[in-house]
């Protein structure tokens, strides 16, 4: 019986002595799950390609719809990048017409009934996130827009960098100063105690506003009858300009949601039905069309980028690539030993980009969360960017050179492909970085042969191609990232390939 546990325990001990062997055989990765073969210089090889990097022009081709978050703020402080501004334009309308304030029978009319009145008007918008410095308080300002304005219509309210074409500056309806942790506090409000709200930026518009609005008339033979249908409330009210001025003041971008029902003008007031006074507030909301009676809200987002005192582009480091986030910049890479590189059995071809270590405001400022790499095809050719081959979605075809197969029908996979924000702490302190896997891409050019496209590297908002708008993981203006260059830095922008040769 003893004899026999004896040979059990070598069986065992030899067992974990094979599996420990073989583990030190694997050099495991998380990144595309693939388990890739020890470097031993015999069986398998591992080159280190030099990349050529230069500043690629980046076409803004991003489009908004009404339930996309848009972008309101400023960035004045930031000395790589420059300075960044965005104002929204929006519509917003009542929910009926013809419409009436309060419920049906109220009234609010101090001369028909005592302490009834029109108490103020607020421009709401839903907080939903927010980029760059938290501590410094921010000014904006709310304009009418002019009922002469003739461009702020349906039609184009899904243009980035969009602004209607008539003055509006003379129209100030009214002013506020937000400090982005304080937007997470509930608020009470004025005119109704039992409501309150929290993650939402509200400005006060003045009394001539108010006075101006709540005398319409839902009457059609009324002389201010405005709000007897859309089309009159639209040629009347085209709309509201939220800027941020105070040029020195903010640096950050506040991200909100037009579609949200905390995005509105709140009328407050006092009302009377009956003997009973109630303090309530009419909403206008942004409309998305879906009611028959109202139709759509005119909307943009305008975001205008400013680096003419900044070091990108005016005196880049020759030693640095620029990547900022859309409407921002793009970098392309050129592998010119990609060309003459034989047959081989590719176990991985990843591409490294890391961050500049130190740069100024880069725990504020922070990088993109994601990068996006396509590839530069025929500068001839009507399509001169396409995805890359294979390796968005290994699990799934697609073919980049057709017009409607073009893509993975259930998007990139992340985890396998790359291009995803990731940090590292060394001797230079905490840098960001990103990895590319091109793997089965490379496979196929060294097997099959084929054309060594340049690639394009950039931070986008949404992917255009072939006039299909795709939706990307970054939020507009959100990051921005100085990437190593230097071809004597171990940091530099590169490529490693491991392989293993094909015997004759």
């Amino acid at each position: 019986m003893q004899r026999k546990s004896l040979h059990l325990l070598a069986g065992l001990a030899c067992i974990i002595l094979l599996f420990n062997w073989g583990c030190t055989k694997i050099d495991s990765t998380i990144l595309g799950a693939d388990l890739i073969p020890a470097v031993d210089n015999v069986t398998t090889f591992a080159d280190t390609l030099s990349i050529d990097a230069i500043r690629e022009p980046l076409i803004d081709t991003t489009r908004l719809n009404r339930s996309e978050t848009h972008v309101l703020g400023n960035i004045s402080n930031d000395p790589v990048f420059g300075s960044t501004k965005a104002s929204i334009f929006l519509q917003l309308k009542p929910t009926f017409f013809p419409f009436y304030f309060g419920k049906a029978g109220d009234t609010i009319n101090p001369a028909k009934k005592a302490s009834t009145h029109f108490d103020s008007a607020f421009l709401c918008l839903s907080f939903t996130g927010f980029y760059g410095d938290t501590t410094k308080p921010q000014h904006f300002s709310v304009y009418q827009l002019s009922e002469n304005t003739t461009n702020f219509v349906d039609t184009t309210a899904h243009l980035l960098n969009f602004q209607p074409n008539s003055p509006y500056l003379g129209n100030f309806l009214g002013d506020t100063t937000v400090y982005e942790p304080d937007l997470k506090n509930y608020r009470f409000l004025k005119t109704s105690a039992k409501d309150s709200v929290t993650r939402q930026i509200r400005i006060r518009l003045n009394s001539s506003f108010l006075a101006l609005l709540t005398k319409g008339d839902s009457s059609s033979d009324k002389l201010n009858n405005f709000f007897n249908n859309d089309s009159l409330f639209k040629s009347k009210f085209k709309g509201f300009a939220v800027v941020p001025d105070g040029a020195n003041s903010g640096n950050g971008l506040f991200y909100v949601s037009l579609t949200d029902a905390t995005t509105r003008l709140e009328i407050h007031y006092v009302a009377s039905n009956g003997s009973a006074l109630d303090t309530a507030f009419s909403s206008f909301p942004l409309s998305t069309g879906s009611l028959l009676t109202v139709s759509a809200s005119a909307n943009a987002n305008n975001i205008t980028r400013d680096t003419s005192t900044s070091i990108f582009p005016n005196h880049p480091d020759p030693k640095a690539l620029y990547v900022q986030t859309a409407p921002g910049s793009a970098i392309s890479l050129k592998i010119p030993a990609l060309s003459s590189y034989t047959n081989r059995i590719i176990h991985r071809a990843e591409i490294f980009l890391e961050q500049v270590p130190g740069g100024p405001m880069d725990d504020v400022l922070t990088a993109p969360a994601f990068l996006y790499l396509d590839l530069v095809a025929d500068t001839s050719s009507t399509t001169k960017y396409k995805p890359l081959y294979y390796d968005l979605s290994p699990h799934e075809f697609y073919n980049p050179d057709n017009t409607t197969t073009f893509f993975p029908t259930g998007g990139i996979d992340q985890s396998y492909y790359g291009g995803y924000l990731r940090s590292t702490t060394d001797a230079f302190g905490k840098r960001s970085y990103y990895t590319f896997n091109l793997t089965r891409y490379l496979q196929n050019l060294v097997t099959k042969g084929g054309t060594n496209y340049r690639f394009r590297v950039y931070a986008p908002y949404n992917l255009n191609y072939y006039g299909y708008n795709l939706t990307y993981k970054n939020n507009l203006a959100y990051g921005r990232v100085k990437l190593q260059n230097d071809p004597l830095s171990p940091y530099r922008i590169r490529m490693r390939v491991v392989y293993s040769k094909i015997a004759p």
